[in-house]
C-alpha cells in the first residue's frame, strides 16, 4: 500500500513540481531510467517511515541506506529492464510509422496535382488586429510561437524566409481554420503537412522536417496518432469539408 501510494504520488505530482524534467520534447531513456531510481529511493524512504510508525520506534539514520538497498535490490532489474523493453517496442513501432509516413510524402510529391487548389494568398493578423500580413499558403512551411511572437517560415524559391508578427498562435489558428492542411502538431508549432520534407521518428516520438529550416519540428506525443492519419490520408481528402480542422 505505501508502494502504491508513492508511486500515485510520484506519477501525478512529479511533472507539476518539475515540468522541465518531464518535457515530452526532451524525455528519453536517462531521464526514464532516473526517475525509477528516485522511484525506488522514495519507496525505500517511504517504508522507512511506515516501519518506524508501526513498530513505534524512532527513525534510525543508520537505517535508511538499509531501506533504499532493500527498494533498489528488488525493483532495479525488473524497472530497468521493463523500460529497455518499452523504449524498444517504442522505437519499433515508430520506426515503422515513420517509413510509412514518408512513403506517403514522396508518393504526394511526385503528384503535386493531387493536392487540390488552394487559396493564393491568406491574410493573418496581429493579436490587436492592426496589424496584417498575407502568406501564399502552398508556400508556408510552419508557423512557430515564442512568447508574444511568431515565426512565419515562407518556401521562396530554394530559400526560405522568416517573418515575425507580434500574435498568438491561437489568434493565427482562427484566421486559418478553414484550411484542413495545416496542423498543429504541438502547442508551439503549426505546420502545412504538403511542405513536409520527411518525418523522423525514435522512442520519443516523431519529428518534422522542412527543407530549408535547420531544426526539425516536435509532434507531441497526443498528436502523434492524428499526424499518422493525416500524412498517409490521399491528398485531395485533406480539402473535403469534413476535415477542417486545424487541431
Amino acid at each position: 500500500f505505501v508502494t502504491f501510494l508513492v508511486l500515485l504520488v510520484n506519477m501525478l505530482l512529479g511533472p507539476i513540481v518539475f515540468p522541465g524534467f518531464f518535457n515530452e520534447t526532451q524525455w528519453n531513456l536517462y531521464r526514464a531510467i532516473g526517475f525509477q531510481f528516485w522511484h525506488i529511493i522514495s519507496i525505500g524512504a517511504a517504508n522507512l517511515f511506515f516501519a518506524a510508525f508501526v513498530g513505534g520506534d524512532e527513525i534510525r539514520l543508520w537505517a535508511v541506506p538499509g531501506f533504499i538497498l532493500q527498494a533498489l535490490a528488488v525493483g532495479f532489474f525488473p524497472l530497468t529492464i521493463s523500460m529497455f523493453s518499452i523504449q524498444a517496442v517504442l522505437l519499433k513501432r515508430y520506426a515503422e510509422s515513420t517509413r510509412r509516413m514518408n512513403e506517403h510524402i514522396l508518393a504526394s510529391k511526385s503528384h503535386p496535382g493531387e493536392a487540390g487548389k488552394k487559396p493564393p494568398t491568406v491574410a493573418v493578423s496581429s493579436e490587436s488586429g492592426k496589424e496584417k500580413v498575407e502568406i501564399r499558403l502552398q508556400d508556408l512551411a510552419l508557423i512557430k510561437s515564442i512568447d508574444n511572437y511568431v515565426e512565419i517560415y515562407m518556401a521562396d524559391q530554394d530559400q526560405v524566409k522568416m517573418m515575425m508578427l507580434r500574435s498568438s498562435l491561437t489568434r493565427i489558428e482562427l484566421d486559418l481554420k478553414d484550411h484542413p492542411f495545416l496542423f498543429k502538431c504541438h502547442r508551439a508549432f503549426l505546420v502545412n503537412i504538403d511542405n513536409i520534407s520527411r518525418v523522423t521518428g525514435n522512442s520519443q516520438g516523431y519529428k518534422l522536417v522542412f527543407r530549408g529550416i535547420e531544426f526539425a519540428v516536435p509532434v507531441s506525443r497526443k498528436m502523434s496518432k492524428d499526424l499518422f492519419k493525416r500524412v498517409t490520408r490521399p491528398p485531395a481528402d485533406r480539402t473535403s469539408p469534413g476535415s477542417n480542422k486545424t487541431r
